[in-house]
């Protein structure tokens, strides 16, 4: 038998933002769905290298509360979906952290822009950091455009 309604896990904590930029969706898709194009606009990730189908070796620079600068090694997995326009990635840490990027068409020449991020940590900054990403993603697609 099922578990109860008030038994079911917590569901993690997400965070989305959207933005307009002022491109078409298919050049958003095709710049945003490459993976080797992570560090151009998420602010911590330095470089990403492919591995097999959707898994990818990232390393990052993070700056953990009180302690130093630091930079990190992992394994995730960054996946996208042409059909419905949507980029997905994720590690298994401890903070089973995950994201997806989705577009919306907004006119001929533009497009919305929808950020998600779930976690199981709650890092202070995390919202600003979502609007930072997606102020650099316009801006790197409407230089490009």
């Amino acid at each position: 038998m099922g578990r109860a309604d008030s038994e079911k896990e917590p569901l993690m904590p997400s965070y989305t933002r959207t933005t307009k930029i002022d491109v078409d969706q298919d050049t958003a898709y095709a710049y945003l769905s490459k993976a080797e194009n992570l560090p151009e606009y998420f602010p911590r990730i330095t470089e990403v290298t492919r591995k097999n189908g959707s898994e990818v070796n990232t390393t990052a620079v993070i700056e953990p509360p009180g302690e130093p600068e630091q930079k990190v090694h992992g394994t995730a997995w960054f996946k996208t979906d042409d059909d419905a326009r949507k980029v997905e990635w994720g590690s298994e840490g401890s903070n089973h952290y995950h994201g997806e990027l989705d577009f919306d068409p907004d006119g001929d020449d533009a497009s919305t822009l929808r950020l998600t991020l779930s976690t199981e940590s709650d890092h202070p900054g995390i919202e600003e950091s979502i609007d930072e990403t997606l102020a650099t993603i316009s801006a790197k697609l409407t230089e490009g455009s």
